[in-house]
């Protein structure tokens, strides 16, 4: 039996192959209940301090509970690689979620991209849309980084966030220029990888 399953509301939706009670194999599609966490209310400019954990309020809000997909990833080889430190809490989401989409539609980088290095921004993630989602390299201290859109018509947009908070907004504000909010009142992360 070989199954791929997303999900879609309090519901996880199926679709694969699987072998009948003769052995000839077939195609099936399954719909099963999905445990829904409580939604999250938006947050808040208040919430904006140091005080917020932004991972652990996104491992909230997709309803992660998986083991982390790559823990204890050593970003030596990737930040000498790429001549800088990056964003903590970047890195604490690579290793706690892997490879994959949130929401099957923000696809978080495993490495950064550097095509708009001459342009100070470095990308850690994109969307089916073409929208670039990247930081502002200025200053020496990553964890300061502000987020910058690049949309696929080559505006930049920023924001005065770091990653975490800028995935958790998008995710639970409705009226966020880039939010997923209006699509969907559950969120998750689709992992593109099997266990093991």
């Amino acid at each position: 039996m070989t199954i791929r399953a997303w999900a879609y509301g309090d519901q996880w939706i199926g679709t694969g192959t699987a072998r009948d009670g003769a052995g000839i194999e077939r195609p099936v599609l399954v719909v099963a209940r999905r445990e829904v966490p409580e939604p999250l209310a938006p947050a808040r400019e208040e919430d904006t301090g140091a005080g917020v954990d932004w991972m652990e309020r996104l491992i909230r809000i997709t309803g992660w509970s998986e083991p982390a997909r790559r823990p204890g990833l050593d970003w030596t080889q990737t930040e000498s690689r790429l001549g800088t430190t990056l964003p903590g809490d970047y890195k604490r989401m690579v290793e706690t979620f892997g490879e994959g989409a949130f929401d099957g539609y923000l696809a978080l980088n495993q490495e950064p991209w550097t095509h708009y290095r001459d342009d100070g921004l470095l990308i850690w993630a994109g969307t089916e849309h073409e929208d670039l989602y990247c930081w502002r390299t200025d200053g020496d201290d990553p964890d300061r980084w502000p987020v910058v859109v690049r949309s696929f018509d080559g505006e930049d947009v920023p924001f005065a966030c770091r990653t975490a908070e800028f995935v958790c907004r998008i995710l639970t504000e409705p009226h966020h220029r880039f939010t997923m909010a209006r699509y969907f009142d559950t969120h998750w992360f689709m992992n593109y990888r099997e266990r093991g």
